[in-house]
């Protein structure tokens, strides 16, 4: 820009100056400040100190209207001049003849000065008094310019966000101090009616991590508490708004109850609550567990998908690691289950399972198993079985075994006796007793037993055949291509009769005896055979699982 040139303030500059709100930019306020029709746009530099600023504000405000180009400088303000001092000269001259001379009538009395001369001299001039010189005006005080107040400009934004912020404070606050247990009444009544049975709620609150949710806690169900949960979620506001509506969403936590407990409920008891306010469509389960009895199902988590009118369309429901996973469906004979386990360490058994396939039906004081088809102690299991708890706990069942490691089966199943070889056989079982652990000791088992290619160790049939009459033989092993027996296990003890070996050139045959102390009684009879003759020796079996004595006999 031209330094030389000169802006003037228009009309509307002079209004912008007066009224702070026309022109609110710091840097074009204070240069239209100073714009006076007097100041180059050098000097305008010279005394803001920033050309960029200057000349930029200059071409922003001559655009707005508020300044222009001058035609011609504007006069600057002066001093005004002081008054000059009056002076008085004489206007009459006396004459010689001693007559006195005439005075002016505004110098005549006691203040006035005359003058006095002789013979036609002129009277000397004379200025105005002191008091008449002090009256000139002052001078104007000088210009002293100020500083410029900053502009302070409104940020709309930020006050948006913390008014904003604020409201959203004052609504949590709102939400956690809310008095929410007024709802627990309806909840109480609606729950109910849901359930087809008494529940009450120990408390209501609102829950905001991980997701807004209304929290219901220490819910008991049935008249005599049979059933609780600790903490019942819904994640829907239909509740509070009073509307009608479906809930997308309820998860259940620390869920406790008895079987029978579980069949009354409509869901999975076959029934249908219609016209609910607020359908569920899906329930989630974490840490269920389920009573028979005496005995505690292994902690559940699963989904329960619902139709609008309450009933079932999918439940699903695995244990804590996994390993057991089941399938439900209401029927009108009880809750139809699908098992499938992998890897599954029953609690309480010495052995566990590879895989397990089943087919169930819960009522409510008897579980019915079908189909089942399992793989343990390396080997298969098929059978059927039933647990009833309606007098205290009784089972029955019944299964065939096939390629079952006998060494597996002995040491989780009778420690003391070491057998190996390849298991087959049928099994069947009954056990009553006041409760599990009590029926677990009272179990009577039938085994059609049929073990290939083993080794029974802690007797050898062989040793004694060669000694003959008379002999003693202690511990050993007797390897064998067939061993069949039946045994009958009860009350702790294990009667094996008979009993049949066949080790190729060698036989045996005889009945044993182990008491629940361990302890071995029994009798057999070794034949031997070779191309020339035949052997034949009664003994005595005594001495224990793990140290057994064979003593020949006439």
């Amino acid at each position: 820009m031209d330094s030389t040139l000169i802006y003037a303030k228009t009309p509307a500059g002079n209004e912008a100056v007066r009224q702070s709100t026309r022109v609110v930019q710091r840097n074009l306020r204070m240069v239209l400040l100073q714009v006076d029709g007097t100041l180059t746009i050098g000097q305008l530099v010279a005394k803001i100190g920033n050309q960029r600023l200057v000349e930029g504000a200059l071409l922003e405000l001559a655009e707005g209207g508020f300044i222009e180009i001058a035609t011609e400088p504007a006069r600057p303000r002066s001093e005004p001049a002081a008054a000059p001092a009056v002076e008085f000269s004489a206007i009459s001259q006396f004459s010689t003849f001693g007559s006195r001379s005439a005075v002016p009538p505004s110098l005549s009395g006691s203040s006035a000065s005359s003058a006095m001369s002789a013979f036609g001299q002129s009277s000397a001039p004379f200025s105005a008094s002191p008091m008449m010189a002090d009256r000139r005006p002052l001078p104007p005080p000088p210009v002293v310019d100020k500083p410029l107040r900053p502009i302070r400009r409104i940020e709309l934004g930020r006050w948006l966000r913390r008014g904003f912020v604020c409201m959203l404070l004052l609504a949590l606050v709102a939400l956690l101090f809310y008095p929410y247990n007024n709802f627990r009444p309806a909840l109480e009544a609606e729950l109910s009616r849901q359930l087809a049975m008494p529940v009450r709620v120990g408390e209501v609150s609102l829950g905001l991590l991980p997701r807004p949710r209304l929290l219901l806690a220490d819910v008991v169900i049935g008249a005599g508490g049979e059933g609780r949960i600790a903490s019942l979620a819904i994640a829907s506001p239909y509740l509070l708004l009073g509307t009608d509506g479906s809930l997308p969403e309820v998860e259940a936590s620390g869920v406790r109850l008895t079987a029978s407990r579980l069949l009354d409920l409509p869901m999975f008891g076959g029934a249908v609550v219609a016209e609910s306010q607020f359908p569920v469509r899906l329930l989630r389960i974490a840490g269920a567990t389920v009573t028979l009895g005496d005995l505690v199902s292994p902690e559940w988590h699963g989904e329960v998908h619902l139709w609008t009118d309450g009933s079932v369309d999918k439940a699903s429901f695995r244990a804590a690691d996994d390993s057991l996973r089941l399938e439900a469906r209401p029927t009108a004979q009880g809750l139809a289950l699908t098992i499938e386990a992998t890897r599954w360490e029953p609690q309480g058994l010495p052995f566990g399972f590879s895989a397990l396939q089943a087919s169930g039906l819960l009522q409510k004081n008897q579980l019915l198993l079908q189909q089942v088809d399992t793989h343990f102690l390396g080997g298969r299991l098929k059978g059927n079985g039933l647990l009833d708890w309606s007098n205290g706990m009784a089972m029955n069942g019944e299964a065939g075994l096939s390629r079952l490691d006998a060494s597996r089966v002995t040491a989780a199943l009778a420690p003391n006796l070491r057998l190996a070889g390849e298991l087959n056989g049928a099994m069947r079982m009954r056990a009553t007793g006041s409760g599990w652990q009590d029926m677990l000791g009272r179990i009577e088992a039938n085994l059609d037993a049929h073990v290939v290619r083993g080794l029974l160790t802690g007797i050898d049939l062989g040793e004694l055949a060669r000694q003959g009459s008379g002999a003693v033989v202690r511990s050993g092993s007797t390897r064998f291509e067939t061993l069949e027996t039946k045994l009958d296990i009860a009350k702790g003890r294990v009667v094996a009769r008979p009993i049949e070996l066949d080790a190729g050139l060698m036989t045996a045959s005889g009945r044993a005896t182990v008491n629940a102390d361990g302890q071995v009684e029994g009798s057999v009879m070794v034949q031997a055979r070779s191309s020339v003759s035949s052997v034949r020796v009664p003994a005595r079996l005594s001495g224990s699982l793990l140290n057994m004595v064979l003593t020949a006999t006439d």
